[in-house]
């Protein structure tokens, strides 16, 4: 029968642990130290390996390999098996999202007052303990008061704030954080080769991008790109099977933004809704795309914070010039304000309608009166090379020179022209 990659490559060791090497390090001196707590609390994002290191520790504290706990369990034995099979004697697991009852913390309670029957601790793993109910609590607090010397508590969340603090404060808590980009890349590179898969870098990228670091998500979505049958499996098919919108779709979107080309990001947005791309999908992306536009404008040097492509970072610079910082803020306030509105039956109307009100406010904002602060015809030279850094002192005098003035002052032509110019050079890009 086959076996999923997410499954076939998930740890069976603490140091198969991927990007948690705090974690890793502190249960490994615990059980060697034997010093292993009576309570945990797992708390961090879905796919970090949360429940992975509670079995995993729950293998090492009762693999029957040693007499004492190991930091390196056999996955042979009887205990080891069990506990991977969810059929282990002296291991519960529990999902608290469908089995948050009292009764049912009361019976399990009730069970680990019991010795164990093969291993050397009785170990209670809940998943997204979260959502226990505040009577679950309670019968679960006074064990953890005064738990016996062979329970461990082991409580995973993705919710952290939801759990009572008079539980939290009995409990060795950890803070799995998210894997970085490049530790998911290096990681799918190796399960691409192990299992002979054909797929390019930059496919291997999108695939790490399209599931925000969790590497649960990225082998499954690694696993279903094995099914289309190519040769090679590049970047196209992962923004196909991944629903998530390409990069350079969302730089020509943001091109028309600044070119006021309304028509055209309406015709986008059809074809990403015809092509299976939710609303909510569409809204995430601008949000994201529009805080590293931020980024861009503020800090020149930063695309190792966006993580974008080199590409896509160019062209964002370019685009980033016929920004304001306050512009971008208010068109990432708009989006946030319709959200809720993105679940809506209309929501691509809704979102058409969000798309044109970004352009109009992107006009008002270009109609601000820059000339307001000029005293001289330099300043507003010096003006025109912020807006136009390719372009020499030299040849905007001679562009200054050229103007007509209107009653008298060249003020409201010269950023007419300055615009222009600013749309020639966006258009060439």
């Amino acid at each position: 029968m086959y076996t999923p990659l997410h499954l076939k490559y998930r740890p069976q060791q603490l140091s198969q642990i991927v990007g948690q090497e705090h974690i890793v390090r502190t249960l490994n001196n615990a059980i060697l130290l034997k010093k292993t707590a009576p309570a945990y609390v797992f708390t961090g994002p879905k796919g970090t390996g949360k429940t992975s290191t509670a079995r995993i520790l729950a293998k090492s504290l009762n693999c029957q390999s040693t007499e004492e706990p190991t930091t390196e369990p056999c996955g042979e034995c009887n205990s080891c098996q069990t506990i991977s099979h969810s059929s282990s004697l002296d291991v519960t697991e529990l999902d608290a999202a469908s089995h948050s009852g009292v009764d049912n913390i009361r019976e399990i309670v009730s069970n680990l007052q019991l010795k164990p029957i093969e291993g050397k601790y009785k170990i209670l793993i809940i998943d997204e303990c979260h959502a226990l109910s505040h009577q679950s609590w309670q019968a679960l607090l006074k064990t953890l008061e005064q738990p016996p010397v062979h329970v461990v508590f082991i409580f995973c969340t993705t919710e952290v704030h939801k759990v009572p603090e008079t539980i939290t404060s009995r409990c060795q808590k950890f803070d799995f954080r998210r894997v970085t980009l490049s530790l998911v890349v290096n990681y799918l590179e190796k399960v691409a080769h192990q299992e002979g898969i054909n797929i390019n870098p930059l496919a291997l990228t999108a695939v790490a991008k399209a599931n925000k670091g969790h590497l649960r998500d990225s082998l499954k979505l690694l696993d279903q790109l094995t099914l289309l049958g190519e040769e090679e499996i590049t970047p196209n098919w992962v923004w196909e099977l991944s629903g998530i919108i390409p990069e350079y779709d969302l730089v020509t979107f943001f091109e028309n933004i600044t070119l006021r080309e309304i028509t055209g990001n309406l015709g986008i947005l059809q074809d990403w809704i015809e092509c299976g791309k939710h609303p909510i999908t569409v809204h995430t992306s601008l949000v994201s795309f529009l805080k590293d536009l931020l980024v861009c404008k503020t800090n020149p040097d930063g695309r190792n914070i966006t993580q974008l492509e080199e590409e896509t970072w160019n062209s964002l610079t370019t685009i980033s010039k016929s920004w304001s910082v306050n512009h971008i803020h208010s068109a990432i306030a708009l989006l946030m304000a319709r959200q809720n509105l993105m679940r809506d039956e209309n929501a691509h109307l809704w979102m058409e309608a969000t798309i044109i009100e970004i352009v109009q406010t992107t006009k008002s904002s270009s109609q601000t009166q820059p000339w307001k602060d000029w005293k001289t015809a330099q300043d507003a030279i010096n003006w025109a090379k912020e807006q136009l850094p390719h372009l020499s002192q030299t040849q905007l005098q001679e562009h200054w020179q050229k103007l007509t003035p209107i009653n008298g002052k060249k003020a409201l032509v010269w950023v007419e022209v300055i615009q222009k110019l600013q749309q020639t050079q966006l258009q060439q890009a």
